[in-house]
């Protein structure tokens, strides 16, 4: 791998050969970010004149969690006004694909969003069926949607809830307020506990059939397929996907892949911190599993009877072989992987993976891979016994070891991590949101672009897929991320003709207060509801002055909590939780540079 001569600030420019990423051999040359190996003093994210512009696209109904009270609750006007957290369209070849979206609600809807109209009619109401569905915690209640492959034959798709097992009640659902739910037959299955101490809750995989997929209600039957208890109420089961390229008769067809954080057990010292680590627990994995029984009955069939396990063929699971492992495993070493994506375009598996007090992740997931939690975070160690700073925070610093290898019970010899392909630190923000690699026809510029947020400042990025390709594991040379910056028309502010560039944040802000939204009454600086420590947290009512981005401007309190959802049409859309809105990216007003990385800082 030849190295072109020079430097242009901290960036270092390759050319190599074959790099081989996602089971594809590409050829590509790559600009890479060489980040120093220790944690930054200030910003490293910079704008280079990518200018988006926003447009409102549809007001969700106002919703509140639970907290306690019968379904549904009063309007909370203190707290986030809808928790819209996953918007997913069918596949294309259904009838009514391109007309609607179904939109996830963790306060207890599923929804159909018709585009035409922009109206949400409730489709499933997930807090009336399940008596312990939970939504009291930030993490808690429906995470996500996905749709089977043969879905427009078998009208089956999957969703994630939230259960709170200390909650009165039978576990069994109820169909007393949902007529159209069949549920002869239906069993819950026993919960799969974390390997060493209790679990407090629990998240439930569960597949629907849809006898007529071509009305707004819904009418078939339920299938609980895997209930994993978490050793705290964070980090919970989290998205869901299937592979986009495999087809009917490819040894991945049917196979679905579910991402699980850690239960907020790796930044906990004692026994459980070794959670995400080892390979006898869920948390803290992508796994992957096959629901379809039939489907390939030679496979492993999973301990409670509901799904199989991709075991025999050309393409089995990666740790069938080793001594107390789950077989369901297929990549290793996460905190929370909040979303996934899969870009067919590439062939990648993209998983963006929230951590602790230190650095944000985008992460390649191959196949039996180690992606390092909780004993790395970013490109450093992770010193869990010092409040989860890594090892150039601590005093005196931990220096990193010259042959980074990770012990795993059950496996011969020791894993070497697999680093991250972008990352940010705190200085930037506090958690990653989803992200999506671009391929609508909006945005032709941003064509091959990730884009991403970070959830509570509501900042968005991106990083160039080729540049992360290309850093695939190593160690501080992640692919630079750029901020985008925001353009948009307030519907409140009469005076303006055109666009203004604006934050996220703020605009978020402002339509949380046009809603009726209330101040945090713990401080009259918290103009969005909850807490971030980069907008200005709080420890215990302490409210923390002078939080502000990275440009010296001040931000107001709570969290944005801004999210990203692709429509089939590969275009991309914006969910905030705090003013319960959903916009959409319809243009690029400034393009980015022609080679973005040069100009990255």
């Amino acid at each position: 791998m030849p190295r072109v001569p020079g430097k242009m600030g901290r960036q270092i420019k390759f050319y190599f050969g074959l790099i081989f990423a996602g089971g594809l051999l590409l050829a590509l040359p790559a600009v890479w970010a060489q980040y120093p190996l220790q944690y930054p003093a200030e910003s490293e994210v910079r704008k280079d004149g990518t200018a988006i512009l926003i447009e409102d696209y549809a007001t969700p109904p106002l919703s509140s969690q639970l907290m306690g009270q019968p379904y549904p609750p009063p309007i909370d006007y203190h707290a986030q006004l809808a928790r819209i957290v996953s918007m997913r369209s069918e596949p294309a070849d259904v009838p009514l694909a391109s007309a609607r979206f179904f939109v996830a609600d963790m306060n207890g809807n599923l929804y159909i969003l018709d585009k035409a109209t922009k109206k949400f009619t409730p489709y499933i109401t997930l807090v009336d069926i399940f008596p312990r569905y939970s939504t009291d915690r930030l993490t808690t209640g429906i995470q996500a949607i996905a749709f089977d492959p043969n879905y427009a034959k078998n009208g089956k798709f999957y969703t994630v809830h939230s259960e709170d097992p200390s909650k009165p009640g039978a576990v069994m659902p109820t169909n007393a307020h949902t007529p159209g739910l069949n549920l002869d037959g239906y069993a819950p299955t026993a919960v799969t506990k974390p390997p060493v101490g209790d679990y407090l809750n629990e998240s439930v995989l569960v597949e629907w059939t849809d006898t007529n997929i071509k009305n707004s209600t819904f009418e078939g039957t339920a299938r609980e397929i895997l209930r994993v208890g978490f050793s705290t109420l964070i980090h919970p089961m989290d998205d869901v996907v299937f592979n986009p390229l495999a087809k009917p008769g490819s040894p991945d067809y049917e196979n679905l892949y579910v991402s699980l954080g850690d239960g907020g057990s790796g930044e906990t010292p004692g026994a459980i911190h070794v959670i995400p680590q080892s390979l006898n627990a869920l948390p803290g994995k992508i796994i992957r599993i096959t629901p379809n029984l039939a489907l390939r009955p030679k496979d492993k069939l999973g301990e409670n009877g509901r799904y199989r396990i991709p075991s025999t063929g050309p393409d089995p699971n990666p740790f069938l072989s080793v001594a107390g492992a789950r077989p369901e495993i297929f990549a290793f070493g996460f905190r929370n992987p909040h979303r996934m994506d899969w870009d067919a375009a590439s062939n990648l598996l993209l998983v963006n993976d929230i951590g602790l007090h230190s650095w944000e992740e985008i992460n390649i997931v191959t196949k039996g891979g180690n992606y390092g939690y909780g004993e790395r975070e970013g490109n450093e160690l992770m010193i869990v016994t010092s409040s989860g700073k890594t090892g150039t925070q601590v005093h005196p610093q931990i220096p990193f070891p010259e042959t980074d290898l990770l012990t795993v019970d059950g496996m011969e010899k020791p894993v070497a991590p697999i680093y991250p392909v972008a990352t940010y630190s705190h200085v930037e923000g506090d958690a990653i949101g989803s992200g999506f690699v671009y391929r609508g026809k909006l945005m032709p510029r941003m064509a091959g672009k990730y884009i991403f947020t970070d959830l509570t400042t509501g900042r968005i990025f991106y990083a160039d897929l080729n540049e992360m390709i290309a850093s695939h594991s190593l160690r501080g040379k992640q692919a630079p991320i750029h901020e985008i910056q925001v353009m948009y028309k307030s519907p409140y502010d009469q005076a303006a003709q055109n666009p203004v560039q604006r934050r996220m944040y703020d605009i978020v802000a402002e339509t949380f207060a046009h809603k009726d939204g209330v101040a945090n009454p713990d401080s009259p600086q918290g103009v969005l509801p909850g807490a971030a420590t980069a907008t200005g947290g709080w420890r215990g009512k302490a409210f923390l002055q002078g939080s502000v981005d990275p440009y010296g401007v001040p931000y107001g309190g709570g969290r944005a909590d801004v999210r990203l959802s692709m429509g089939g049409d590969g275009e991309i859309y914006i969910m905030s939780k705090s003013d319960g809105m959903i916009r959409k990216m319809t243009a690029v007003v400034t393009p980015p540079p022609a080679s973005s990385a040069m100009a990255a800082h």
